[in-house]
C-alpha cells in the first residue's frame, strides 16, 4: 500500500511539475497554486557555485498591488520574517524576490519546497490583508459619510431574482423627491472587479424598483481604467471617484436630508 501511494504520487508529481530551459534559467512551474489559483511558478538560475531558486518578486508584487507595504505595518512585517526564517527563505529588498540557496544539487527538491511552504504562507497573509484593506476602506466611506451628515445603513441584503442573497456595502435612503441608493466600494479597481457588483445589481435591480446602484472605487493608489469604468457606464451606473468624494458628496447629502 505505501510503495503504491509512493509510486502515485511521483507519477502524479512528474505529470504536474513542468521544467523550460531558457539558456540563463530554468522555469519551474508547480502543480501547487496561489491566492489567483494561477500556478506558482519559479526560477532557477545558477551564479557561480550555487543555485538559486527564486519567485522572481510575485509574491511581494501581488501585495503592493493591492496597496500592502508589508515592510511598513509592524505586524505584517514580523509576520514576514517569521515566515522567512522558518522556512529558510532570503529576501532581496530592491527586487522583492523571496529566494533560496544551496550549493549541491541534491538539495534541490527540499529547498523548492520550503520555498513554495513560505509562498503559500505569505499568499494567505495576502489574502487576509486583502480583506483587512477592504474593511478599512468601507470603514473611511462610513467615517466620511458620518463627518458629513450622509445619512446612510450599513451593509444591507437583498434577495435577487437568481434567489441568492446580495450583499450590499451601504444604502442611502429613498425621499420624496429621490430614489434610494444602493452602493458597493471597490477599493482596488482592476478590469475584472465590475463582475460581482453589477451581477448583485442587476439581480436585485427588478425587486427594488425604486432603487438607483452606485459604485465608489478608491483611485487615490491607481487611476481607473476604462476597461473598469466602461461595464458600469454601460448599465448606466455611477462610478464616483473616491479623490473627488468632496464634490460628490453633497449629491449624497441631499438625498439623505430631502
Amino acid at each position: 500500500m505505501i510503495d503504491q501511494l509512493k509510486m502515485l504520487y511521483n507519477e502524479w508529481n512528474q505529470k504536474k511539475i513542468e521544467f523550460e530551459d531558457f539558456s540563463s534559467f530554468i522555469e519551474i512551474t508547480t502543480p501547487f497554486v496561489d491566492m489567483h489559483h494561477d500556478y506558482i511558478q519559479l526560477f532557477l538560475t545558477k551564479e557561480n557555485n550555487t543555485f538559486i531558486i527564486s519567485d522572481d518578486g510575485h509574491i511581494l508584487n501581488e501585495l503592493e498591488m493591492l496597496g500592502i507595504d508589508v515592510k511598513k505595518t509592524q505586524k505584517r512585517k514580523e509576520f514576514l520574517y517569521i515566515c522567512l526564517k522558518t522556512f529558510g527563505v532570503k529576501i532581496d529588498h530592491a527586487t522583492n524576490e523571496l529566494f533560496v540557496s544551496f550549493e549541491n544539487l541534491i538539495e534541490y527538491p527540499e529547498w523548492q519546497h520550503r520555498l513554495i511552504q513560505c509562498l503559500l504562507r505569505i499568499s494567505d497573509m495576502l489574502l487576509t490583508s486583502r480583506n483587512t484593506v477592504i474593511s478599512i476602506f468601507t470603514e473611511e466611506i462610513e467615517n466620511f459619510f458620518l463627518d458629513k451628515g450622509v445619512l446612510f445603513n450599513e451593509g444591507p441584503s437583498y434577495t435577487g431574482l437568481s434567489g441568492k442573497t446580495q450583499h450590499f456595502d451601504f444604502s442611502l435612503p429613498r425621499s420624496k423627491t429621490r430614489n434610494e441608493k444602493l452602493i458597493r466600494a471597490i477599493n482596488v479597481p482592476s478590469a475584472d472587479s465590475y463582475v460581482s457588483p453589477l451581477f448583485a445589481w442587476m439581480d436585485i435591480k427588478d425587486v427594488r424598483k425604486n432603487s438607483e446602484f452606485i459604485v465608489i472605487a478608491n483611485d487615490t493608489k491607481k487611476r481607473l481604467t476604462k476597461s473598469f469604468l466602461e461595464p458600469f457606464h454601460n448599465y448606466s451606473v455611477d462610478v464616483f471617484k473616491w479623490s473627488e468624494k468632496e464634490e460628490w458628496v453633497e449629491n449624497l447629502k441631499t438625498v439623505s436630508n430631502s
